[in-house]
C-alpha cells in the first residue's frame, strides 16, 4: 500500500510529522482527520538514504565536502526566525535550500527536508553528516526536540557558531602577516634565480641554492610535498590518533602552546555552557564540551570527567582532576555550581580565557613580524651580496682575458 508523509497539528496545536499509509492521498487525509489532526500537507513517500557509504562519510567528505561556519550560522538564524514565526518545518528547510549559494548545504538540507516529511526528525539528518554538523550543534538539536523547544535550541545554535566565528576570525587576523612573510620567504629565492637568468650573461654563475628549480626532481618534490600536507592536514589529522599527537606537540611550543591552549579552554567553556544551559545532561555536557574544544590532546585529557560525572563526582571537582583547568577557571566553576549560576560563571570563564589568549596572540604575532621580516631581510642581503660578488668574479676574469 502506498505510503504518505505529512505535517499536521493535534488537538493542542502541535504539529506532528509522520507517514501514513493509504489507497490514495484522499483517503491519507480522512485517516489523519478521523485521529483528530488537522493536515496542513501531505505528499506520497518519500524516499532518503538512511545513511552514506563509509568511504564518502569519513574519507571523500571531510576532504571536500565541509561547510563554513559563516554559512551554517546564517542557516540555523533563519531557521530560527522562521520557526518562530510559525512557518512549517518542511517548508522552512525547502526556502532556505533553495535560497543558499553553498552547494554543499544546499544538498543537506534538502536532504534534511525528505527526512522530515518521512517522520524523522532534523537531529537524524545531521547525524548522517558529521563533517558539517559536528555533535554539540547535533545534541542542542536533539535537546530541542525532545523537549519542544526547537526554536530555542536554534537560538543556542546561531550564537554559539557566531561566536566561534569572531574567535577564528580573531585568530586568522593576528596570524594573517606572517604567513604572508614567510610565504614571500620561501618563494624570493626562485623568483630571484629567473630574475638573474634572464638578465645575467649566460656565462654567469649562479649558486645552486637559486637554481633548485632547473633540477629535473625539483617540481615532482613540490607536487609531492603540496598533496602531502593536503592530504596531511585534510585528511590524516581527522584521524584521532594523529590529531593528538599533532596537537600535543602544539601545546609543548614555547608561549604559542599555551596560547593555543587558551583558546581551546575557551571554546570548551563556551560549548559546555550552551549544552549546560539547554538542558543536556552534565556528563554529556561535559563529553560534547570535550569534543569542542578543537584540539585532541587536550580532548582526550577532558573526557575522562564525563565519567567522573557519572560516578558522583562535583563538576569543579572532575575538571581540577583533569589538569587542563587554571585555577581561576576552577574557583568560577565551583562558585557556579554552588550558587546555581554555572552557565553564567562559564561564559565568564570563556570570556577571561579569550581576552588573556588575545593578549598573548598579540604579543606573538609582533614577535613574528620582526622574526619574519628579520628573516627575510637576511634572505635577500644573501642573494644580493651572492649576486654582485659573483658579478665582480664575472668581470674580472672578463678583464684578465
Amino acid at each position: 500500500m502506498p505510503t504518505y508523509s505529512y505535517i499536521a497539528l493535534d488537538s493542542s496545536g502541535q504539529r506532528q510529522t509522520g507517514v501514513v499509509e493509504a489507497l490514495n492521498e484522499r483517503h491519507a487525509r480522512q485517516r489523519l482527520t478521523e485521529t483528530g489532526l488537522l493536515v496542513e500537507t501531505i505528499t506520497s513517500g518519500q524516499q532518503f538514504s538512511e545513511d552514506r557509504d563509509v568511504v564518502t562519510k569519513y574519507f571523500l567528505s571531510p576532504l571536500i565536502g565541509r561547510v563554513n561556519r559563516e554559512a551554517l550560522q546564517r542557516f540555523f538564524a533563519q531557521l530560527n526566525s522562521m520557526y518562530r514565526a510559525g512557518v512549517p518545518l518542511v517548508q522552512s528547510l525547502d526556502t532556505l535550500a533553495s535560497s543558499t549559494s553553498h552547494p554543499k548545504l544546499r544538498a543537506v538540507l534538502y536532504d534534511m527536508k525528505e527526512f522530515v516529511l518521512a517522520g524523522r526528525s532534523m537531529s537524524d539528518c545531521m547525524k548522517k553528516y558529521p563533517e558539517v554538523f559536528d555533535g554539540l550543534l547535533t545534541s542542542l538539536v536533539v535537546v530541542g526536540e525532545r523537549g519542544g523547544v526547537l526554536d530555542a535550541s536554534l537560538q543556542q545554535c546561531a550564537d554559539y557558531l557566531e561566536r566561534e566565528i569572531k574567535l577564528r576570525n580573531r585568530i586568522k587576523r593576528a596570524t594573517f602577516y606572517p604567513k604572508l612573510i614567510f610565504v614571500a620567504i620561501l618563494l624570493i629565492p626562485i623568483l630571484t634565480a629567473a630574475i638573474i637568468k634572464a638578465i645575467a650573461p649566460p656565462s654567469a654563475t649562479i649558486l645552486p641554492i637559486f637554481s633548485l628549480s632547473d633540477q629535473p626532481w625539483f617540481w615532482p618534490v613540490v607536487l609531492i610535498l603540496l598533496i602531502g600536507g593536503i592530504i596531511f592536514f585534510r585528511l590524516l589529522l581527522e584521524v584521532p590518533q594523529i590529531r593528538r599527537g599533532w596537537d600535543g606537540f602544539l601545546l609543548r611550543v614555547p608561549y604559542i602552546g599555551h596560547t593555543l591552549h587558551m583558546f581551546a579552554m575557551a571554546k570548551f567553556s563556551r560549548a559546555f555552557s550552551a549544552l549546560y544551559g539547554g538542558g543536556v545532561p552534565v556528563n554529556e555536557a561535559m563529553a560534547m564540551g570535550a569534543d569542542a574544544c578543537g584540539n585532541e590532546a587536550l580532548r582526550w585529557q577532558i573526557r575522562p570527567a564525563a565519567q567522573k560525572l557519572v560516578e558522583g563526582h562535583r563538576i569543579a571537582q572532575s575538571m581540577a582532576e583533569t589538569g587542563a583547568f587554571s585555577s581561576v577557571a576552577l574557583d568560577m566553576a565551583a562558585t557556579g555550581e554552588t550558587t546555581g549560576n554555572m552557565e553564567a560563571m562559564l561564559e565568564h570563564v570563556a570570556k577571561q580565557y579569550e581576552d588573556e589568549a588575545d593578549v598573548r596572540m598579540e604579543m606573538t604575532t609582533s614577535v613574528l613580524q620582526i622574526a619574519a621580516i628579520g628573516i627575510a631581510a637576511i634572505v635577500v642581503g644573501f642573494i644580493v651580496v651572492t649576486f654582485f660578488m659573483n658579478y665582480v668574479a664575472m668581470i674580472g676574469e672578463a678583464g684578465a682575458d
